[in-house]
Parts: structure tokens; C-alpha cells; sequence
């Protein structure tokens, strides 16, 4: 039987993906190998209580330091091997007392930022320059890293300096019971006309106003509107939105449940996603899941995700993804053809993969010779 202790750097109780990643994963080896896992976790992460009684300038230092402490008294006796459910606190791996570590790394962002891959970002401070590379060195001293997707795989070589031999593929799943349903019109999500879709934080990679761009040539002619769901815009979105003349046709929907993310990709006449980078992209697949064909940018890992199933563009190319927008909300035959394409698709992306992949790298950090 292995012991497996799954590393969680999340603050507790906040939603977002790495806590859908742990329980996803722990529900995968857990039913896929009931007989050769046990699966706990280890909560790391610094409580929200605490990092509100200290500065705001030092918040992020404060929950840093707390992560590398707890990671420091860890007591590992008990496990066969430790799992880092996320590569961003790869320090974590260095700071274990075991070296039988695996460490998921889900994108280098970051590390790319620092880069200038990406036009226009904001810069990174100094300390946050040394956070990145110590967490991007911690991480190549892992056993195995588990990359979400080949591009990010590609991405820990060219940036990081990982070596081949150390990186295995091993791409997320998606939960499709969650997102099955009926078909919903945009009346019943409360919506007055039809309406493009887009899931995202206010992250410059995520590209919310790429979303309104996309709209805003989509024009009056055709009669829709744009639902952008996630954390509550901040005030340059706002103001984006204001000067783009489009505000009277985009409604924000603040961290909506599961349950009411799902209406919405449901009721949508497309999932719009130009999204800058992605190291996997669940969103597309999810709205794929839930029947709504999507029209995505071809950054990063998305061709990985999306394959042949949604009509892809250049990240800044809004007048294509606009263009595929509106014959999915003219031409039925075709948008009925892409939800095919979408749920045949999103099968590939199961949780027995996952599990499956996912035990082939844990196995290699035990094997002897390892």
C-alpha cells in the first residue's frame, strides 16, 4: 500500500483551482486504485485570519514564510512519498525533510513574465524575481516533476533548466458530471439577449478585456452581450469597459458556485477565451463539457486542450474569434457540429488518466534505482 501525502499551500477555505486540483486528484487515485493508495493532505497554508492582521505590503512574505516553516516541521515519517500540489512554492521541496518528493507545476508565468514573453505585463519586483527562481531551482531537485501539459513541460526545459528525464506529462481532468445538462436558453440565466461567455481572474494572461474586445466587434447588428464570471473586476476594468462604449452589454457575475458556473456555460451561445497563456486550461473544457463551443486563443497549452474541438485565433486577434462568434450565433448546423466535436473531445480528459499518469510518476520516485 502506498502512503501518499498530497502538499497544500492554499489558504484554507479560499476557493480556487488548486483546491479543485487536490480533491480531484484525490478522488482519481482513490477510486482508480482503492486497493494500492492512501491518500492525505497536508495543509500548509497560512490561515486568512492571520494574514489579515498583518500590513497588506506584507502579506505575501508573511504566508512565504509560514509555508516554508510548516514544510520545514513536516513529519514525513509516515508516507512513502510527499506530493507539491504546486509548483509556484516549489521551495517546499527543498525544505521537506525527504527526498521523495513530486512537484506539479501547472505553468512558469511567472518566470516568463520576468522574461518579457508577454508584451505589456507588469513588471516583477525584485523580490519576487528571487522567489521565482529559488521555488524554479527547488523544483528541478524533485524526484519527478509533473507537468500540466507538454507546453509547460517545453517551458520548464527552455526557462527553468529542468531536465527531460525528470518531467512527465500529466494533464488535469475534468469533472463532466458536474457541467451535464439540459441545453439552456440565455432567458433562463436571466440574460435579455444571447451571450459570449468567459470565466477568468483579473490576471493580465487572462485577458477580460480581450473578452470585451471581442465584442465590441461583434457589433450592434447581432444582439449580444458578454458575461465575464470570476473575482469582482478591479477599477481599469471598470474603466475599460466604460470607454469601450460596450458597458450597457457586459454584466459581471462575482464567483459564482458550481452550480450557477454551470447554467451559465450551459445558456451561453459561445465560451469566449483569449486568454494570453494557460498552462492547461480547464475552462474550455469544462464549457465543452457542459455543451457550449468555444472560440479560444491558441496560447500556450490550449491546442493541447482544445485539439480540433473550438475555433482557436492568435491571442490578439479579435477580429477572427468575433468573426467565429458570429457564425456560431447564425449558423446552427455548425455550432450543433463544435458541441459534438466539444463532448467528444473533453472524454479524453478523464479522471482515470489522470490517476493512471499520475501513479506511473509516483511509482518512478520509489522504484529503487530512482
Amino acid at each position: 500500500m502506498m502512503r501518499i501525502a498530497l502538499l497544500d499551500t492554499t489558504i484554507p477555505g479560499q476557493p480556487g483551482s488548486m483546491g479543485r486540483y487536490r480533491e480531484q486528484l484525490a478522488a482519481a487515485l482513490t477510486t482508480s486504485y482503492p486497493q494500492d493508495v492512501v491518500v492525505s493532505t497536508e495543509f500548509l497554508g497560512c490561515d486568512r485570519e492571520t494574514l489579515e492582521r498583518i500590513p497588506s505590503r506584507l502579506r505575501m512574505w508573511r504566508r512565504h514564510h509560514h509555508i516554508w516553516c510548516a514544510a520545514r516541521n513536516l513529519d514525513v515519517s509516515d508516507y512513502d512519498l510527499v506530493h507539491l500540489l504546486d509548483g509556484s512554492f516549489g521551495y517546499v521541496a527543498a525544505a521537506v525533510s525527504t527526498d521523495r518528493v513530486v512537484v506539479t507545476v501547472h505553468d512558469v508565468i511567472p518566470r516568463l513574465q520576468m522574461d518579457g514573453v508577454f508584451a505589456g505585463a507588469p513588471p516583477v519586483g525584485r523580490g519576487a524575481r528571487w522567489l521565482i527562481n529559488r521555488s524554479l531551482q527547488s523544483v528541478r531537485s524533485s524526484r519527478v516533476i509533473c507537468a500540466d501539459s507538454q507546453s509547460t513541460a517545453n517551458d520548464l526545459l527552455r526557462h527553468a533548466g529542468a531536465a527531460k528525464r525528470d518531467i512527465q506529462i500529466v494533464p488535469l481532468a475534468v469533472d463532466t458530471e458536474l457541467f451535464e445538462g439540459p441545453p439552456l436558453n440565455f432567458a433562463d440565466v436571466g440574460q435579455p439577449n444571447p451571450y459570449l461567455f468567459h470565466l477568468g481572474n483579473n490576471g493580465f494572461y487572462k485577458n477580460r478585456r480581450g473578452a470585451i474586445e471581442i465584442l465590441k466587434r461583434i457589433g450592434l447588428a447581432v444582439p449580444v452581450g458578454l458575461v465575464l464570471a470570476g473575482p469582482p473586476p478591479d477599477d481599469s476594468l471598470r474603466e475599460f469597459c466604460r470607454e469601450s462604449g460596450m458597458a450597457d452589454r457586459v454584466v459581471f457575475v462575482t464567483d459564482p458556485d458550481q452550480q450557477t458556473l454551470a447554467r451559465y456555460y450551459r445558456g451561453a451561445a459561445a465560451f469566449v477565451f483569449p486568454s494570453l497563456y494557460e498552462g492547461f486550461g480547464w475552462p474550455p473544457l469544462e464549457a465543452m463539457a457542459a455543451g457550449c463551443p468555444v472560440v479560444s486563443s491558441n496560447a500556450g497549452s490550449l491546442p493541447e486542450a482544445i485539439g480540433h474541438a473550438g475555433i482557436m485565433a492568435d491571442p490578439d486577434d479579435y477580429d477572427a474569434m468575433a468573426k467565429a462568434c458570429e457564425r456560431l450565433l447564425v449558423d446552427q448546423a455548425f455550432r450543433s457540429e463544435m458541441i459534438q466535436s466539444g463532448r467528444e473531445r473533453v472524454n479524453q480528459f478523464s479522471r482515470e488518466r489522470l490517476a493512471e499518469r499520475m501513479m506511473s510518476a509516483y511509482r518512478d520516485v520509489l522504484r529503487p534505482e530512482a
